[in-house]
């Protein structure tokens, strides 16, 4: 096969992956917007009206719902933005930052759902850290009475985002860092007299923003609509908007669809504004240029330095004792407050979760596994195309992918993901693995086309070309040189893939219709009720799946390139 039958053929992946978002996405959205104007044929509501939305703003409880909703997503989100940006300005290039490096990917690689409960176990009244200080500092021989966790105003919630969502912006930053001329920069601006701070703030940051913007966006849409951290750290009574449609969805008087369709467009509003007010801002930011070239050489944020360089390590900090403590927890038999370590240990806690968890788990691999395999087939393919479009010069679907995939992320995913589960209720697809499947890859391309486009477009094109003069055809030196040259990064794409497949709940609770059961709804369910120590086994399984992948996806490229150094990309 030549590379121009290669292109024909690889053409057929982005048209594919854009008709894929295209249909579900509107379809949700339609599937959502009809129920909302009182329109459900199912149950013999056949005219438009507003009474549904009249029920929803008249439901008990739902302004502080709404409250609640707009104060942690928009507090984690511009905490979790602005501490990115500022321990970027402080610590790039320094030991510190080095250091995060090569930690993020295994801080990555922990679900959300395991980390607010190990964060819980931390900060909860009779947690790790008022044991770490009691009784000697604070004199507490009983876990005092705080209301930390479920806190009415949803702060615990919001600083459990904020720890979570800093690694991703961060990493998102390190790829877009490499297309900057950093150090250049920084010399020119240092020749000049200009501190390290004012330099990233006046020139390196408002270029480096457009490349973070779609992920800020994202990281807006999720903090808005996040529900495992939610259920587990948030308020209960009334919960935030995204938990309590959720609980509309899954009770059985159809009637509470409905009303569950008007508050996911409800917040599917909150988020567009939210993103709307973000994009205005950046419009409007050009009232700063006199700031910027006002020639000030010294930086008016040095005095936080030593503020942010902690917070930011806090951070991670905190990532890391929440699996110590889900360790401990998961072997204590007896630990009594305010003992800092456990009385007495037992592995009895293990050997049931491990034995009760085995469909779950088994379900879970099997859905990441194939959502990460078919993301991957796709990601190359789409990227494939883009190569060899560029190389002929001819139309370039691929250009159009990102606005495409970005939907998902952009979109609450109770907003669209509750409409594609009333229609596949109306068309009798509910229920079934394939369906499942399907809404997982959803979320897992966005985040693999993200992880690994950069390296395979930056692949350099001679090598190719020199093995197709050797009178190989297209798919042979596609499988037997470049793919394996680029085997690293399509390994970890494949392990970022199968740990968002991990820790999907909302898919996997809508579009499962309760047939199917992943360890990310186990662990959810037994979070609030169930006793510690079986919930930390629970955790650390599903924190373990991700690990596992990352590992492998570190180990093999070594073992591979034993002999074929000169092979890496």
């Amino acid at each position: 096969m030549t590379r121009m039958s290669g292109q024909a053929k690889n053409s057929l992946f982005p048209v594919v992956v854009i008709g894929l978002f295209c249909i579900t996405i509107l379809a949700g959205l339609i599937g959502t917007l009809l129920p909302s104007l009182n329109y459900l044929p199912v149950i013999g509501h056949t005219s438009f009206s507003l009474s549904v939305w009249f029920d929803f703003f008249s439901y008990p409880g739902i302004q502080t719902a709404i409250r609640v909703t707009l104060f942690t997503g928009l507090s984690a989100s511009f905490g979790a933005v602005s501490l990115a940006f500022l321990f970027i300005t402080f610590s790039y290039g320094n030991r510190l930052w080095k250091f995060f490096e090569k930690i993020l990917s295994p801080v990555l690689s922990i679900p959300h759902a395991a980390f607010a409960i190990g964060f819980g176990f931390l900060i909860a009244p009779s947690g790790w850290l008022i044991r770490m200080v009691s009784p000697w500092m604070t004199g507490f021989t009983v876990p005092p009475d705080w209301l930390l966790l479920n806190d009415p105003f949803g702060i615990s919630l919001t600083i459990a985002l904020v720890i979570k969502e800093f690694p991703f912006l961060i990493m998102v930053t390190m790829g877009a860092l490499g297309q900057l001329d950093i150090k250049k920069t920084l010399l020119a601006g240092r020749a000049l007299g200009y501190k390290k701070e004012q330099i990233w703030l006046k020139l390196l940051i408002p270029r480096l923003y457009p490349h973070l913007r779609l992920s800020i966006f994202a990281v807006i849409a999720y903090s808005f609509s996040v529900v495992d951290m939610a259920i587990i750290l948030g308020p209960s009574s009334p919960p935030p908007l995204a938990v309590l449609i959720l609980k509309w969805f899954n009770d059985p008087v159809m009637s509470f669809k409905m009303l569950a369709s008007a508050g996911s467009l409800f917040l599917f509003f909150m988020v567009m504004v939210s993103i709307l007010c973000v994009y205005l801002i950046e419009k409007s930011a050009g009232v700063l240029r006199p700031w910027t070239a006002n020639g000030k050489r010294r930086s008016f944020l040095a005095p936080i330095k030593p503020i942010i360089f902690f917070m930011g390590s806090t951070t991670f900090f905190f990532t890391a004792v929440s699996s110590v403590i889900l360790v401990i927890w998961s072997l204590t038999w007896q630990w009594r407050f305010p003992d800092f370590l456990p009385s007495a240990g037992t592995l009895k806690f293990w050997e049931k979760g491990l034995e009760s968890s085995f469909d779950p788990v088994m379900t879970t691999l099997l859905t990441g596994i194939v959502s990460a395999f078919i993301g991957l087939v796709l990601t190359i393919g789409c990227l494939e195309h883009n190569v060899t479009a560029k190389q002929r010069r001819t139309r370039n679907y691929t250009n159009y992918i990102p606005y495409f995939l970005y939907l998902p992320l952009l979109v609450p995913q109770i907003s669209f993901m509750a409409g594609i589960q009333l229609l596949l209720v109306i068309m009798r697809m509910d229920g079934y693995w394939i369906t499942l499947m399907v809404s997982h890859l959803l979320f897992v391309l966005p985040y693999m086309f993200i992880a690994l486009s950069a390296t395979y477009l930056a692949f350099d094109s001679r090598v190719f070309d020199q093995a197709m003069l050797l009178k190989r055809s297209y798919i042979m030196v596609l499988f037997r040189v470049k793919l394996p040259m680029l085997l690293k990064p399509i390994l970890f794409s494949f392990a970022i893939g199968f740990s968002v497949s991990v820790a999907q709940y909302i898919p996997t609770m809508l579009v499962g219709a309760g047939r199917f059961s992943t360890i990310t709804t186990e662990v959810v369910s037994i979070a609030s009720g169930s006793d510690r120590r079986v919930i930390a086994v629970y955790a650390l399984i599903q924190q373990f799946l991700p690990m596992m992948m990352y590992s492998l996806a570190i180990i093999f490229p070594k073992i591979y390139y034993y002999n074929r150094k000169g092979m890496q990309v």
